[in-house]
């Protein structure tokens, strides 16, 4: 049986629309594919905007502790199914301090095979959190503003990309990244050139689609729901279609290039 795609949401810099991102994903890809959300951030956004029950007890960290089965966390939303965040996971460093700690959620997503795709949503820092992302993804989707932090956090990528290559534990790879929130301004066109400058010291070139800013984003975040639930004909709806279609391109293009 084929294993999920898992592909992570991250640049190590908050305010970036990670979160936002990473459910639009689970969205926009859940009407055509089995999707599985898992929300790494202690802030626990993802699974407060996809409208997730935030008090069952059954968090991503009862499963990281084994001490629930993974499917015993998964929610049946709308378009996707979610495993909820908890803040305790704000002591990620205190909690999973050990060496081998960075292989617990891929080991727990070893018997999930009944999804297209796994999107994670990261928090925007180096944490063992971040680590076990990197240890258990195929790819990254990385978001990022018209800003010179931005850009550092994007380069932070690359580093820790390298560090873990270099010591066989990953295989992850950059797909690509993700101009968010972009306005048509000389400042924002100079930013973008910046990402493909960028694109061979992190491994992946930046996507031709270019998210919008638009108010939508905030409205649909106060109504619990993705935007491409809330308003699909909004300019930032489409944009996340188009961003679909050219993941899915990119994807294809890889596994191409590897067979």
């Amino acid at each position: 049986m084929k294993k999920p795609t898992v592909i992570m949401i991250s640049v190590e810099k908050g305010g970036t629309g990670k979160t936002t991102v990473a459910l639009e994903l689970c969205s926009t890809f859940g009407k055509d594919y089995k999707v599985l959300g898992i929300d790494l951030d202690p802030q626990m956004n993802l699974t407060m905007y996809a409208g997730a029950d935030e008090k069952t007890g059954k968090t991503l960290k009862n499963v990281l502790d084994a001490d629930i089965l993974i499917e015993d966390s998964i929610q049946h939303l709308k378009d996707f199914d979610l495993i909820p965040g908890d803040k305790k996971l704000a002591n990620a460093s205190k909690l999973y301090g050990d060496a081998d700690d960075i292989y617990l959620l891929k080991d727990a997503l070893e018997d999930i095979n009944d999804y297209d795709f796994i999107f994670l949503d990261s928090a925007p820092a180096r944490s063992p959190l971040l680590y076990m992302e990197y240890v258990a993804s195929d790819y990254i989707i990385a978001p990022t503003e018209c800003d010179d932090g931005s850009i550092e956090g994007l380069l932070e990528i690359g580093e820790d990309i390298s560090r873990f290559k270099k010591h066989g534990q990953t295989h992850v790879e950059v797909l690509g990244t993700l101009m968010n929130k972009m306005e048509n301004t000389a400042m924002h066109k100079n930013s973008y050139e910046d990402l493909q400058t960028l694109a061979d010291k992190i491994g992946g070139k930046p996507f031709k689609t270019k998210i919008r800013k638009s108010i939508v984003a905030s409205e649909a975040k106060t109504m619990r729901e993705s935007i491409n639930d809330y308003k699909p004909s909004n300019n930032v709806a489409l944009d996340f279609r188009n961003l679909k279609d050219e993941i899915i391109e990119r994807l294809q293009e890889r596994e191409n290039s590897n067979n």
